[in-house]
């Protein structure tokens, strides 16, 4: 079965023209607030028909058509003509970029009736997916994955780029909760001089006095700094958003800030993969191979900045090597979350094209970049 909604009809036996109106209907009695509970953003995915397998306990398997509703990267919610029972293992086939297939896997976890023969099937997967990918969310337009994101949550470092003491402190002020080291920095001169330092990531503003923040980005990543940069601007103009574009900026922040999507845009590239903080060395330091996680901290950023590099090229070959260095080398020196990252990478990277691949080379060159030396006893 494929997910054209013209070459199939869902179990409800509902054209998309129809679907639409429906779920236009249910959508508008729900709350506009962000639901506080919630780790992820709900994404509106209206499809007329996708392939959904359920597992029944006796390990037969039967396909059927459903609509969808809305997906996040933890589930999504489809419609159904019918009960499923909670726990009930699935797959769900769904399209991504370039018209190729992606089966997810996960289970059912609600199952309300609607009204008629109509039931929203709730369905957690086994594992997170990019909705970027799926959906072709754009973080310059603000598409941000996480809903809800703890302060004490947040690790590592940033460094604030802004000529405008108010624009500075307000940010400070936002960011106050979390575990977050905090540099400031007032031009690309003392930016740039600031990151070769160290940092996990940057926010700046579009205007920095007679330079810009993508001035900045193209004077950071000259100097080796590949860390993700966040630009600020009040500025929509097309002329400001192509610029900010072309400088390849990780995402953006529309002024006037608010409080949670700063912290959506810092989680974003800080904790979409975890938990955010400092990765350090499982080995104990009488383990043989501890001598060697020195050379392997020294490398590590290095590679990352090629990757990233590799990745803005859509250099799958240069990808994949780097990856497959991760693999092999990460995990015997302690860092086995980042072998498992690249080795998905790896495997999606084995059709000669990044795009599929992207979300797990980022997940992968977010986790170097969180790579610590242990503290001193």
């Amino acid at each position: 079965m494929s997910n054209d909604p013209n070459a199939q009809t869902n179990t409800l036996r509902l054209g998309q023209r129809e679907l639409h109106k429906l779920l236009e209907q249910f959508d508008s009695d729900l709350p506009t607030v962000s639901n506080p509970d919630r780790e992820f953003v709900r994404w509106s995915f209206r499809v007329g028909a996708v392939d959904l397998t359920i597992v029944h306990s006796n390990g037969g398997k039967v396909t059927i058509p459903v609509a969808t509703r809305n997906i996040s990267r933890g589930g999504m919610s489809i419609l159904h003509s019918a009960f499923i029972h909670l726990k009930s293992p699935c797959e769900i086939t769904l399209k991504v970029a370039g018209g190729k297939s992606q089966i997810i896997s996960g289970k059912v976890v609600r199952c309300n009736h609607l009204q008629g023969r109509i039931h929203e099937i709730g369905i957690a997967f086994d594992e997170q997916v990019s909705t970027k990918d799926l959906l072709g969310l754009d973080p310059l337009n603000e598409a941000y994955s996480l809903e809800r994101v703890e302060p004490d949550r947040l690790h590592g470092s940033v460094l604030v780029v802004t000529p405008t003491e108010l624009d500075r402190d307000l940010l400070l002020m936002f960011l106050e909760e979390t575990n977050l080291v905090l540099n400031t920095a007032d031009s690309i001169e003392s930016a740039v001089s600031r990151a070769s330092k160290g940092c996990d990531i940057v926010i700046t503003d579009y205007h920095l006095g007679d330079e810009t923040g993508p001035e900045l980005i193209g004077a950071l990543r000259e100097a080796g700094c590949d860390s993700p940069v966040i630009v600020m601007t009040s500025d929509k103009s097309e002329q400001a958003l192509d610029s900010i574009r072309d400088a390849e900026a990780s995402g953006i922040l529309t002024k006037p800030l608010t409080k949670n999507r700063a912290l959506q845009a810092l989680g974003e590239f800080l904790h979409a993969d975890g938990d955010g903080g400092p990765l350090y060395t499982e080995l104990k330091n009488d383990n043989p191979a501890y001598q060697l996680v020195g050379k392997f901290l020294t490398d590590v950023p290095r590679m990352a900045l090629n990757l990233e590099k590799a990745l803005r090229d859509n250099d799958a070959k240069a990808c994949l090597d780097i990856c497959r260095i991760l693999v092999g080398t990460a995990s015997p020196l302690g860092f086995p979350s980042i072998s498992a990252f690249a080795l998905v990478a790896e495997k999606k990277l084995a059709g000669g094209d990044t795009k599929n691949a992207t979300a797990e080379i980022r997940m992968t060159l977010v986790s170097c970049r969180r790579i610590k030396a242990k503290p001193a006893a």
